[in-house]
Formats: structure tokens, C-alpha cells, sequence
């Protein structure tokens, strides 16, 4: 019994009161058995309860530590993906500003082909006009030329001036 005493001493010692703080222990000698037990019940209660709390505490951070741990291979090669997306960006951002200055520069050559061949086409048109022209005139001059033989006598043609092709066609006279 005095060893029983002891222990409700030292427990009524390490309880508080219920309104809160330490229970001197020339106060914890005024308590009854039954104020006591009430304190000892409460106390195991607690600490059943905060045992409770610390179990579900750490079965939730192990539970965390498995996910973190079941996802860090995936994240890991999630990190990795993107590392290898961003080269990937930087080198097509790379040759698309190339392709863009390379477009640019086809566009400006085009452009000035586009002008060196319209003055080509003219340069053709022009000489296609002079052609027809110039055509047109031998036309002339080679029937001009054509109705002065015909209105020639024979005479006239071996001992003249031969103009037109007829002149130049025919044979040279015979002494």
C-alpha cells in the first residue's frame, strides 16, 4: 500500500490539475484515491491518445515517403524529358531563325529575278517588235526589188545593176 501511495504521489506529482498546470506535491497529498484515479485515467488516456496521434502521424509520413519515393523515378524522368524537350526547342528555335533568314534571302533574290525577268521580257518584246519590224521591211524591199526584175528586160538585167534575189539566182551570161 505505501509503495501504491508512493506511485499516486509521483503520478498525482507529474498530473495537473483540471484547470491546467503541476499539482505541487503538498497538494497531490490532498487529493482523494478517487480524484487520483481520476487523473490517472485521464493521463493514460492522453497518452494512449497522443501514442494514437504519433502512429497515425507517422504511418501518414511513411505513407508520404512511399509516394514521394514511388514517384520520384517518374518526376525524376519527367525532369529529364523536359531537359531533353528545352534542347530540343532551342535547336528547332535555332534552325527556324536560320530557315527564316535563309527564306528571307531566297524572297529577296526571288524578288529581284522576278525584276531582272520582267526587264528580260520586255528586252524580248522590244526585240520581237524590231524583228517584226524589220521583217516586214526586207518584205518590202524584197518585193520592191522582185517587181523592178520583173519590169526589167532580159537586156537590162545582164548589163544593169541586179536588184532582188532573182538577179542573184539566175546564171551569169554566157559569151
Amino acid at each position: 500500500a505505501a509503495a501504491a501511495a508512493a506511485a499516486g504521489e509521483a503520478l498525482a506529482t507529474s498530473l495537473g490539475p483540471p484547470g491546467g498546470g503541476l499539482v505541487p506535491l503538498e497538494d497531490a497529498s490532498q487529493l482523494t484515491r478517487t480524484d487520483l484515479y481520476g487523473k490517472y485515467v485521464e493521463a493514460v488516456e492522453a497518452v494512449a491518445a497522443a501514442v494514437r496521434g504519433k502512429e497515425e502521424a507517422e504511418a501518414e509520413l511513411t505513407a508520404v515517403v512511399r509516394e514521394v519515393q514511388a514517384k520520384a523515378p517518374r518526376i525524376l524522368e519527367m525532369r529529364r524529358q523536359y531537359e531533353e524537350l528545352v534542347a530540343a526547342h532551342d535547336g528547332l528555335s535555332t534552325r527556324l531563325h536560320a530557315a527564316m533568314v535563309e527564306g528571307e534571302a531566297a524572297a529577296a533574290h526571288a524578288a529581284a529575278l522576278e525584276t531582272k525577268l520582267a526587264a528580260s521580257d520586255s528586252e524580248i518584246g522590244a526585240l520581237r517588235a524590231e524583228n517584226a519590224d524589220l521583217s516586214r521591211q526586207l518584205q518590202l524591199v524584197l518585193h520592191e526589188a522582185q517587181r523592178r526584175a520583173a519590169a526589167e528586160t532580159p537586156r537590162q538585167r545582164s548589163g544593169g545593176t541586179a536588184y532582188g534575189l532573182a538577179a542573184l539566182r539566175a546564171p551569169p551570161p554566157t559569151p
